[in-house]
């Protein structure tokens, strides 16, 4: 449940800050912008995976055998993945102005932190959930009785 939370929350929460710097000499303007990941370049692709492993998530805590066998076994993988795309969307981000000016500074916020802690919350819930939905009683065939052999 605290993937699910965390993982929704990213979406809206502000991933980068960005301090961005108009005019020169004595008093230049300075504002500090912050950017979700809908704002960024290939942010939708984080978006998409992350509604991936949730439908995996609901798979594995509401499907049939087979649903849950997938579920259980894409939902570490994705996590992984997307993970991976996290870092990837952070770490390469220089910047980018929507108006005049240039960029004096770049720094993570709350929301990319949100999405690395819910990426193995997610995935890792998708494979638990599974393992503990898998039905592990073993009814008799027909004829015979319980307990006895």
């Amino acid at each position: 449940m605290s993937g699910l939370l965390t993982g929704i929350a990213s979406i809206f929460v502000p991933w980068v800050q960005q301090l961005v710097v108009t005019g020169s000499g004595r008093r230049p303007q300075r504002r500090l912008d912050s950017l979700t990941i809908l704002n960024l370049e290939k942010g939708v692709w984080y978006v998409i995976l992350l509604l991936t492993l949730i439908a995996l998530l609901g798979a594995a805590a509401m499907g049939a055998n087979q649903g849950r066998k997938v579920a259980g076994l894409a939902g570490p993988v994705l996590s992984l993945v997307t993970a991976s795309i996290v870092v990837g969307l952070i770490t390469t981000f220089d910047g980018q102005l929507a108006g005049p000016g240039r960029i004096a500074d770049v720094g993570t916020s709350a929301g990319s932190w949100l999405a690395l802690v819910s990426m193995p919350l997610l995935g890792f819930g998708c494979g638990l959930l599974a393992i503990g939905r898998a039905g592990r009683h073993v009814s008799p065939p027909a004829g015979v009785a319980a307990g006895h052999d």
